[in-house]
């Protein structure tokens, strides 16, 4: 299940590339939210959605987002913590370019969600899945995915100037608190002056940054052996979260960087892995273009969100007004089950005539089962509608269907739509 924090949690510090102060607050977020920035410094506080569409080439040596003109700097550090404690949608309220690179590592992120708490929002998580590897290479760099049940990460890195690191880790929250997040960013020795003379690494210090010297010697103690491909596996798991959906595969790594990771999160929404489907609302003039109902069976306002043949999200707004809440219970109106069934079914034969475009057809019940019905639906409430494909074939589909208000579930069950060509309209 999709899950958010329980609360707003606030921490603060300097960006690691400018050294700006900064205050960075997480805040629960509706399901399917995905992770977004709100840049609240800014004039009308531009938010930034994490997907593959907003990826912005914007400073060198970490992974940025950018929509229009608000950035988003160092983002893989905030990222790879929600990826690993498996938080899908949370709002950021940042007031600066970038987040704070505290002790640069993701512990003080992960110790931060903990203690807002996480909670389970009821509506299913959807993973990028494999059938068959997936690579994107580079020279000397390469990274594969291999389909898998869970997600493992396998990481060679070497330089020069230090041993050959190898790790291998599968990703839970306990396992990503414990064995990732505290390991810290490093440089080496060599780099600053080049660091410095592309004006970024201003926030760095030696309470934020580990620096390897020529002779491999560190200027802090490391907290692991293997501290540095712990971290480059860190930076993996935040710069692959900008997919905006967890990953099940095993991933294997060698010597890649924040260029070459995102490249591979590019490759995966170009080659249709990352189908977010489309996010433009449609409007109740276009809906009512493909299904045939009329007032007063008009079910559905909008549809906010879809992916065609598998998944849609759409709102009914309910008033007083509605003329069923006139008989049904009318000093304590409440909206019949049934009809929430029926808004249910209206989306699913939206999501499923809407692919055709062919005139003649209509949807009809063929079946409901494991109907439920968990809290009373009143005037006031919004109703978000989510029905999943479950299996569809040309004539008839098996669609799962859940109804909200806010995050609780109203209603669920699982409905058969036969679709019909005989019978002939105009729209």
């Amino acid at each position: 299940m999709q899950q958010t924090v329980q609360g707003e949690c606030t921490i603060s510090g300097h960006g690691l590339m400018f050294g700006e102060p900064v205050d960075l607050t997480l805040r629960p977020a509706s399901p399917d939210t995905g992770v977004v920035f709100q840049r609240i410094d800014l004039p009308d506080s531009p938010e930034i959605r994490v997907c593959p569409e907003n990826y912005g080439t914007v400073v060198p040596r970490c992974t940025s987002v950018q929509e229009g003109d608000a950035v988003v700097n160092s983002v893989e550090h905030i990222l790879s913590a929600l990826a690993g404690l498996g938080i899908d949608n949370v709002r950021v309220d940042i007031s600066a370019s970038e987040p704070p690179a505290l002790d640069g590592s993701a512990s003080l992120y992960v110790d931060l969600i903990n203690g807002s708490g996480i909670v389970q929002q009821e509506v299913p998580r959807r993973y990028i899945e494999f059938e068959e590897p997936f690579a994107v290479h580079e020279a000397d760099r390469q990274i594969v995915l291999l389909p898998s049940d869970s997600l493992q990460f396998s990481f060679v890195y070497d330089h020069p100037q230090v041993s050959a690191q190898v790790g291998t880790f599968t990703i839970d929250p306990e396992t990503y608190a414990r064995e990732i997040a505290p390991a810290r960013s490093f440089c080496f020795a060599d780099e600053i002056d080049l660091l410095r003379s592309q004006g970024i690494g201003k926030g760095a210090n030696y309470d934020n940054v580990v620096v390897v010297e020529a002779d491999g010697s560190t200027s802090d103690t490391l907290r692991f052996e293997d501290e540095f491909v712990r971290h480059k596996i860190l930076d993996l798991i935040g710069d692959l979260y900008l997919a905006g959906r967890r990953l099940k595969a095993n991933v294997m790594a060698l010597r890649s960087g924040h260029t070459l990771h995102t490249e591979l999160v590019l490759s995966l929404a170009e080659k249709g892995f990352i189908d977010r489907g489309s996010t433009e609302p449609v409007e109740a003039q276009h809906i009512y273009g493909v299904l045939p109902h009329r007032y007063p069976m008009c079910m559905i306002d909008r549809v906010t969100q879809f992916e065609s043949g598998k998944r849609a999200v759409g709102l009914k707004n309910l008033t007083y007004n509605e003329q069923f809440f006139q008989g049904h219970f009318p000093q304590q109106p409440v909206m019949p089950g049934v009809l929430q069934m029926e808004a249910l079914a209206q989306l699913a034969a939206w999501l499923l005539l809407h692919d055709y475009g062919a005139e003649g057809q209509l949807g009809y019940f063929a079946t409901i089962k494991e109907a439920r019905f968990r809290r009373p639906v009143i005037p006031g409430d919004q109703l978000r509608l989510e029905v999943e494909v479950l299996r569809g074939r040309e004539t008839l589909a098996r669609v799962g269907g859940k109804a909200y208000v806010g995050d609780e579930l109203a209603t669920e069950g699982e409905i058969t739509i036969v679709l019909d060509k005989s019978q002939a309209r105009n729209r």
